[in-house]
Protein backbone atom coordinates (compact mmCIF):
# COMPACT_ATOMS: atom_id res chain seq x y z
CA UNK A 1 0.00 0.00 0.00
CA UNK A 2 1.12 3.62 -0.12
CA UNK A 3 -0.24 6.35 2.03
CA UNK A 4 -0.94 9.71 0.44
CA UNK A 5 -0.73 12.26 2.68
CA UNK A 6 -2.72 15.95 1.40
CA UNK A 7 -1.63 18.90 3.88
CA UNK A 8 -4.05 21.56 3.30
CA UNK A 9 -4.41 25.10 4.23
CA UNK A 10 -6.96 27.69 2.23
CA UNK A 11 -7.06 25.63 -0.92
CA UNK A 12 -10.75 24.86 -1.27
CA UNK A 13 -11.17 25.81 -4.98
CA UNK A 14 -8.62 23.42 -5.85
CA UNK A 15 -9.01 20.59 -3.17
CA UNK A 16 -11.75 18.59 -5.04
CA UNK A 17 -9.64 18.40 -8.00
CA UNK A 18 -6.60 17.50 -5.91
CA UNK A 19 -8.38 14.31 -3.87
CA UNK A 20 -10.73 13.48 -7.06
CA UNK A 21 -6.98 13.12 -8.84
CA UNK A 22 -5.89 10.77 -6.18
CA UNK A 23 -8.75 8.50 -6.02
CA UNK A 24 -8.93 8.26 -10.03
CA UNK A 25 -5.12 7.07 -9.81
CA UNK A 26 -4.62 3.22 -12.00
CA UNK A 27 -2.70 2.19 -8.76
CA UNK A 28 -5.27 1.32 -5.95
CA UNK A 29 -3.98 -0.10 -2.70
CA UNK A 30 -3.89 3.05 -1.44
CA UNK A 31 -4.46 5.07 2.25
CA UNK A 32 -5.69 8.63 2.20
CA UNK A 33 -4.61 10.66 4.93
CA UNK A 34 -6.49 13.94 4.87
CA UNK A 35 -4.58 17.04 7.18
CA UNK A 36 -6.58 20.49 7.84
CA UNK A 37 -4.11 23.42 9.01
CA UNK A 38 -7.11 26.02 10.49
CA UNK A 39 -7.92 26.61 7.27
CA UNK A 40 -10.54 29.71 7.47
CA UNK A 41 -11.88 29.02 3.14
CA UNK A 42 -14.28 26.01 3.30
CA UNK A 43 -12.07 23.53 2.87
CA UNK A 44 -12.90 21.52 5.71
CA UNK A 45 -16.46 21.55 3.74
CA UNK A 46 -14.76 19.65 1.20
CA UNK A 47 -12.78 17.34 3.50
CA UNK A 48 -15.84 16.13 5.17
CA UNK A 49 -17.41 14.93 1.70
CA UNK A 50 -15.21 12.67 1.90
CA UNK A 51 -15.81 11.52 5.39
CA UNK A 52 -16.66 7.86 4.45
CA UNK A 53 -14.73 7.05 1.63
CA UNK A 54 -13.05 3.83 1.69
CA UNK A 55 -9.90 5.17 0.97
CA UNK A 56 -9.82 7.68 3.27
CA UNK A 57 -8.19 6.75 6.61
CA UNK A 58 -7.91 9.97 8.47
CA UNK A 59 -8.95 13.72 8.09
CA UNK A 60 -7.67 15.96 10.94
CA UNK A 61 -8.14 19.61 11.67
CA UNK A 62 -5.64 21.61 13.59
CA UNK A 63 -7.07 24.03 15.61
CA UNK A 64 -4.68 26.48 15.32
CA UNK A 65 -2.56 27.40 12.30
CA UNK A 66 0.63 25.96 12.38
CA UNK A 67 2.12 27.93 9.59
CA UNK A 68 5.11 25.42 9.08
CA UNK A 69 3.94 22.99 5.94
CA UNK A 70 6.88 20.29 7.05
CA UNK A 71 5.24 19.69 10.70
CA UNK A 72 2.19 18.51 8.73
CA UNK A 73 4.17 16.21 6.82
CA UNK A 74 6.03 14.52 9.76
CA UNK A 75 2.18 14.52 11.03
CA UNK A 76 1.01 12.95 8.21
CA UNK A 77 3.64 10.15 8.07
CA UNK A 78 3.63 9.33 11.59
CA UNK A 79 -0.23 8.04 10.79
CA UNK A 80 1.05 6.10 7.06
CA UNK A 81 0.64 2.75 7.34
CA UNK A 82 1.85 2.16 3.47
CA UNK A 83 5.80 0.92 2.35
CA UNK A 84 5.88 4.48 -0.16
CA UNK A 85 4.21 7.92 0.86
CA UNK A 86 2.98 10.68 -1.04
CA UNK A 87 2.61 14.09 -0.07
CA UNK A 88 0.07 15.54 -2.68
CA UNK A 89 0.33 19.26 -2.40
CA UNK A 90 -3.41 20.63 -1.86
CA UNK A 91 -3.25 22.78 -4.59
CA UNK A 92 -1.75 20.51 -7.24
CA UNK A 93 -2.80 17.32 -9.43
CA UNK A 94 -1.80 14.62 -11.26
CA UNK A 95 -2.09 12.38 -14.32
CA UNK A 96 -4.11 8.97 -13.46
CA UNK A 97 -1.58 7.06 -13.83
CA UNK A 98 1.68 9.00 -11.61
CA UNK A 99 1.32 6.29 -8.85
CA UNK A 100 1.56 3.15 -11.55
CA UNK A 101 4.16 4.80 -13.39
CA UNK A 102 6.34 5.41 -10.32
CA UNK A 103 5.78 2.43 -8.40
CA UNK A 104 6.43 0.43 -11.56
CA UNK A 105 9.61 2.20 -12.37
CA UNK A 106 10.90 1.60 -8.75
CA UNK A 107 9.83 -2.39 -8.55
CA UNK A 108 13.14 -3.77 -9.93
CA UNK A 109 15.64 -1.36 -8.36
CA UNK A 110 16.38 -2.65 -5.21
CA UNK A 111 17.84 0.14 -1.99
CA UNK A 112 15.48 2.92 -3.75
CA UNK A 113 14.22 5.36 -1.27
CA UNK A 114 12.85 8.38 -3.41
CA UNK A 115 11.28 8.54 -7.16
CA UNK A 116 10.02 11.34 -9.10
CA UNK A 117 8.28 12.63 -12.51
CA UNK A 118 8.98 15.43 -13.90
CA UNK A 119 6.33 18.10 -14.03
CA UNK A 120 4.17 20.41 -15.43
CA UNK A 121 4.23 24.27 -13.94
CA UNK A 122 0.36 25.69 -14.41
CA UNK A 123 -1.48 29.01 -13.62
CA UNK A 124 -4.59 29.32 -11.11
CA UNK A 125 -6.51 28.08 -13.60
CA UNK A 126 -4.89 25.04 -14.51
CA UNK A 127 -3.50 26.04 -18.18
CA UNK A 128 -0.37 24.55 -18.68
CA UNK A 129 2.64 27.10 -19.01
CA UNK A 130 6.25 25.03 -19.26
CA UNK A 131 7.54 21.66 -18.22
CA UNK A 132 10.80 20.40 -17.13
CA UNK A 133 11.56 17.52 -19.45
CA UNK A 134 9.77 15.24 -21.64
CA UNK A 135 10.92 12.07 -23.22
CA UNK A 136 14.39 12.77 -22.11
CA UNK A 137 16.76 10.44 -20.01
CA UNK A 138 15.09 8.74 -17.39
CA UNK A 139 18.28 8.27 -14.37
CA UNK A 140 18.55 5.81 -11.48
CA UNK A 141 21.42 6.73 -9.90
CA UNK A 142 22.89 6.07 -6.35
CA UNK A 143 21.60 8.45 -3.74
CA UNK A 144 25.06 10.26 -3.18
CA UNK A 145 25.28 10.77 -6.88
CA UNK A 146 22.25 12.36 -7.52
CA UNK A 147 23.10 14.74 -4.50
CA UNK A 148 26.31 15.69 -6.38
CA UNK A 149 24.45 16.01 -9.60
CA UNK A 150 21.25 17.30 -9.04
CA UNK A 151 21.27 18.62 -4.93
CA UNK A 152 24.57 20.27 -4.97
CA UNK A 153 23.63 23.98 -5.80
CA UNK A 154 20.43 24.20 -5.89
CA UNK A 155 17.11 21.86 -5.32
CA UNK A 156 16.36 19.48 -8.58
CA UNK A 157 13.21 18.49 -7.53
CA UNK A 158 10.57 20.86 -8.62
CA UNK A 159 8.17 20.43 -5.83
CA UNK A 160 6.65 17.17 -3.82
CA UNK A 161 3.79 16.78 -5.20
CA UNK A 162 5.90 15.01 -7.80
CA UNK A 163 8.03 12.43 -5.90
CA UNK A 164 6.71 9.29 -3.76
CA UNK A 165 9.39 8.18 -0.91
CA UNK A 166 10.64 4.74 0.85
CA UNK A 167 8.65 5.27 4.46
CA UNK A 168 11.54 3.37 5.87
CA UNK A 169 13.83 5.86 4.98
CA UNK A 170 11.72 8.49 7.20
CA UNK A 171 13.37 8.88 10.59
CA UNK A 172 11.65 11.42 12.68
CA UNK A 173 14.60 12.36 14.45
CA UNK A 174 15.87 13.69 12.02
CA UNK A 175 12.60 16.28 11.33
CA UNK A 176 14.78 19.16 13.69
CA UNK A 177 17.33 19.74 10.59
CA UNK A 178 14.62 21.67 8.42
CA UNK A 179 10.99 21.93 10.07
CA UNK A 180 12.17 25.47 10.76
CA UNK A 181 13.08 26.45 7.43
CA UNK A 182 11.21 28.47 5.54
CA UNK A 183 11.77 28.10 1.78
CA UNK A 184 14.71 24.89 2.36
CA UNK A 185 13.26 22.54 3.75
CA UNK A 186 12.06 20.31 1.02
CA UNK A 187 15.61 20.57 -0.02
CA UNK A 188 17.16 19.02 3.31
CA UNK A 189 14.06 16.78 3.26
CA UNK A 190 15.00 15.22 -0.40
CA UNK A 191 18.70 14.72 0.27
CA UNK A 192 17.87 13.23 4.04
CA UNK A 193 15.66 10.21 1.72
CA UNK A 194 18.35 10.15 -1.23
CA UNK A 195 21.24 9.53 0.87
CA UNK A 196 20.05 5.98 1.93
CA UNK A 197 19.60 4.40 -1.42
CA UNK A 198 18.79 5.12 -5.15
CA UNK A 199 17.06 7.73 -6.75
CA UNK A 200 14.50 7.20 -9.73
CA UNK A 201 13.51 9.94 -12.20
CA UNK A 202 10.67 9.79 -14.57
CA UNK A 203 10.94 11.83 -17.57
CA UNK A 204 7.78 12.27 -18.45
CA UNK A 205 5.33 15.20 -16.72
CA UNK A 206 2.78 13.79 -14.88
CA UNK A 207 2.38 16.24 -12.15
CA UNK A 208 1.09 19.23 -12.38
CA UNK A 209 2.37 22.49 -10.02
CA UNK A 210 -0.03 25.00 -9.53
CA UNK A 211 1.35 28.81 -9.91
CA UNK A 212 -0.27 31.45 -7.95
CA UNK A 213 -0.49 35.18 -7.89
CA UNK A 214 0.48 35.58 -4.91
CA UNK A 215 4.29 33.60 -4.15
CA UNK A 216 5.28 33.46 -0.97
CA UNK A 217 8.39 32.56 -2.08
CA UNK A 218 9.80 35.74 -3.79
CA UNK A 219 9.47 37.34 -0.25
CA UNK A 220 11.36 34.81 0.92
CA UNK A 221 14.13 35.00 -2.17
CA UNK A 222 14.13 38.98 -1.40
CA UNK A 223 15.30 37.85 2.60
CA UNK A 224 18.51 35.76 1.20
CA UNK A 225 16.92 32.62 2.37
CA UNK A 226 17.62 30.69 -0.29
CA UNK A 227 21.61 31.19 1.07
CA UNK A 228 20.80 31.85 4.98
CA UNK A 229 18.59 28.61 5.12
CA UNK A 230 20.51 26.71 2.23
CA UNK A 231 23.59 26.97 3.71
CA UNK A 232 22.43 24.66 6.30
CA UNK A 233 22.10 22.03 3.45
CA UNK A 234 25.33 22.63 2.07
CA UNK A 235 27.08 22.30 5.54
CA UNK A 236 25.18 19.01 5.47
CA UNK A 237 25.85 18.13 1.80
CA UNK A 238 29.72 18.39 2.63
CA UNK A 239 29.76 16.96 6.23
CA UNK A 240 27.95 13.97 5.48
CA UNK A 241 27.61 13.27 1.58
CA UNK A 242 31.01 14.02 0.45
CA UNK A 243 30.73 16.74 -2.06
CA UNK A 244 33.99 18.92 -2.85
CA UNK A 245 34.28 22.19 -3.70
CA UNK A 246 34.39 21.47 -7.35
CA UNK A 247 30.66 20.25 -6.96
CA UNK A 248 28.96 23.15 -5.68
CA UNK A 249 31.16 26.78 -5.73
CA UNK A 250 30.81 27.62 -9.12
CA UNK A 251 27.17 26.87 -8.86
CA UNK A 252 26.34 28.55 -5.45
CA UNK A 253 28.99 31.75 -6.90
CA UNK A 254 26.55 32.19 -9.75
CA UNK A 255 23.39 32.04 -7.97
CA UNK A 256 24.72 34.36 -5.03
CA UNK A 257 25.79 37.53 -7.85
CA UNK A 258 22.43 36.60 -9.36
CA UNK A 259 20.22 36.52 -6.70
CA UNK A 260 21.70 39.56 -5.38
CA UNK A 261 20.68 41.82 -8.31
CA UNK A 262 17.35 40.04 -8.88
CA UNK A 263 16.15 40.51 -5.54
CA UNK A 264 17.97 43.74 -4.59
CA UNK A 265 19.13 42.60 -1.55
CA UNK A 266 19.21 45.18 1.35
CA UNK A 267 23.00 45.97 2.92
CA UNK A 268 21.65 43.76 6.13
CA UNK A 269 20.48 40.82 3.86
CA UNK A 270 24.13 41.09 1.67
CA UNK A 271 26.07 41.16 4.53
CA UNK A 272 24.50 38.40 6.12
CA UNK A 273 24.68 36.38 3.29
CA UNK A 274 28.47 37.26 2.95
CA UNK A 275 28.76 36.11 6.83
CA UNK A 276 27.43 32.65 6.59
CA UNK A 277 29.16 31.66 3.11
CA UNK A 278 32.35 33.07 2.80
CA UNK A 279 33.96 32.19 6.39
CA UNK A 280 33.02 28.62 5.56
CA UNK A 281 33.10 27.94 1.79
CA UNK A 282 35.82 30.82 0.32
CA UNK A 283 35.80 29.08 -3.15
CA UNK A 284 31.80 30.44 -3.24
CA UNK A 285 32.48 33.59 -2.35
CA UNK A 286 35.68 34.28 -4.96
CA UNK A 287 33.10 32.50 -8.35
CA UNK A 288 30.28 35.49 -6.38
CA UNK A 289 32.95 37.75 -7.20
CA UNK A 290 34.26 36.90 -10.32
CA UNK A 291 30.26 36.67 -11.68
CA UNK A 292 29.28 40.10 -9.80
CA UNK A 293 32.16 41.53 -11.81
CA UNK A 294 30.68 40.02 -15.04
CA UNK A 295 27.52 41.55 -14.53
CA UNK A 296 29.14 44.83 -13.89
CA UNK A 297 30.78 44.94 -17.26
CA UNK A 298 27.89 43.67 -19.16
CA UNK A 299 25.82 46.45 -17.56
CA UNK A 300 28.66 49.25 -18.51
Amino acid sequence: MISVIVPNYNHAPYLRQRIESILGQTYTDLELILLDDCSTDGSREVMEQYRQHPKVSHIIYNETNGGIPFRQWDKGIALAKGEWVWVAESDDYCEPNFLESLLNATENTAGCTLAYTTTWWVDEQGNRMFHNGDGGTTFNLDGRDFIRRHMACANGIANVSECIFRRSAYHPSETARYEHMRLCGDWFFYVLLAEQGRVIRLETPLNYYRQHTANVSNSAERQGLTFLEGAEVLEYMTDRCGLKPADYARGWGKLWATYERQYSYPPSVRKEVRRRLAAKWPQIEAYHLIYRAKQLLRKN
